[in-house]
């Protein structure tokens, strides 16, 4: 993947919280965490926290982190969004 610009990787995270919308997974930002973020269930739902000071590219390598593995192949996804999340 080509390197992007900062308003790239926070255009092309907008592209990967649909792609985790589709997934069933809700994303937040919060300040309040130490640390990158996690995975997290709550309340029986799941959902990605992420330190909202990271860096949009950080944000996405975070996200991919998170859902790797998961089968996606019944969502549509975008061409770059599906290679980007490895499927």
């Amino acid at each position: 993947m080509r390197p992007r610009k900062r308003q790239e990787w926070e255009a092309f995270l907008e592209e990967l919280k649909e792609a985790l919308d589709k997934m069933g997974i809700s994303y937040r930002e919060t300040g309040r965490i130490k640390s990158e973020g996690a995975l997290c269930t709550v309340r029986g739902r799941e959902i990605l926290i992420v330190n909202r000071f990271l860096h949009p590219m950080d944000k996405a390598e975070l996200l991919k982190r998170e859902v790797r593995g998961r089968d996606n192949e019944n969502i549509y996804l975008k061409p770059e969004v599906r290679e980007f999340l490895g499927g």
